[in-house]
């Protein structure tokens, strides 16, 4: 999968035509932060791990892409899994991402820290 494929189901996705390149910086910047989460979250330890190892984690890449921007557009409301009013508790999902979308990483490759 190519950085082109993902733009067009980003733009699908968000902007409903593949066509519209208009937001495609936004959309290159949320794909790079998604990459480093992926890197982060299955490869804690490893720093000599710079690329995704297949086109499955370039799928992964694209649609925690497409969370992050929705997660831009919602701002400081976005992802609680816990709210309380007078008590003001807030919790956010892990990594500011659904549970869903991170049940879906594979388990992360142990190591040593360095």
């Amino acid at each position: 999968m190519t950085e082109n494929d993902q733009l067009k189901r980003m733009r699908l996705k968000i902007l409903e035509n593949a066509d519209d390149d208009s937001k495609d910086d936004i959309f290159k910047i949320n794909l790079e932060e998604a990459k480093y989460r992926y890197l982060r979250l299955v490869y804690p330890y490893d720093r000599t791990v710079t690329e995704l190892p297949d086109d499955r984690a370039k799928d992964w890449q694209t649609r925690c892409a497409i969370e992050l921007n929705k997660l831009d557009e919602l701002g400081d409301e976005a992802n609680y899994t816990q709210y309380s009013e007078n008590g003001l508790t807030y919790a956010r999902a892990k990594a500011g991402l659904s549970e869903d979308l991170l049940n879906e990483l594979p388990p992360a490759k142990a190591g040593v820290p360095v």
